[in-house]
């Protein structure tokens, strides 16, 4: 279940909808308040502290989400939004340029791993004709069919057993009502 697990958090954004719009806007504040916090110590065209905010939004949300954070970036620090124009700089183009470079290279990791991982579990083993797969986690019954992608939830123990022991009696009566 844990495989299963990790595989679906792989294949598609954990982070979506309104969420993923809040988060991409704190990966971009929390970058910004760090380069403020050392501006003084730190002077021109630096990008660094937003890098790990866009690994994470990369990771964590949708491509386009994580896209808008890199170009937020460049547009804060170069003062579009607000603050000190850096953008006269003579390093902001080729730093900018770098940054959303690296910011596009991260982005399309995070894609190609998500497709990977989809791809794999498309292409699972096709063995339909084997059945069903039963398996218990902490109590629980999950079910499973070869090919298909995640296991299914059936129930607590208990109540799967004594649905199971009723599906096996009706199917014993139906086959001596069937022979007769």
């Amino acid at each position: 279940m844990v495989r299963a697990a990790f595989t679906r958090w792989l294949s598609a954004p954990p982070v979506s909808s309104w969420r993923a719009l809040l988060f991409g806007l704190v990966a971009l504040c929390l970058p910004t308040l760090v380069r403020l916090a050392v501006s003084g110590v730190v002077t021109g065209c630096e990008f660094t502290p937003y890098l790990p905010f866009v690994l994470l939004s990369a990771i964590l949300l949708p491509w386009w989400v994580a896209g808008a954070v890199a170009l937020g970036a460049v547009a804060v620090l170069g003062g579009m939004l607000g603050g000190a124009p850096t953008y006269g700089l003579s390093c902001f183009v080729d730093a900018a340029t770098i940054f959303l470079a690296s910011s596009a290279v991260m982005i399309g990791v995070a894609i190609a791993v998500r497709s990977t991982v989809a791809g794999l579990r498309r292409r699972g083993p096709d063995r339909s004709a084997d059945g069903i797969v039963f398996s218990l986690e902490k109590g629980e019954v999950w079910a499973s069919w070869y090919g298909e992608h995640s296991p299914m939830r059936l129930g607590p123990r208990r109540r799967v057993s004594e649905m199971m022991e009723d599906f096996l009696k009706q199917d014993e009566l139906a086959k001596r009502l069937s022979a007769k």
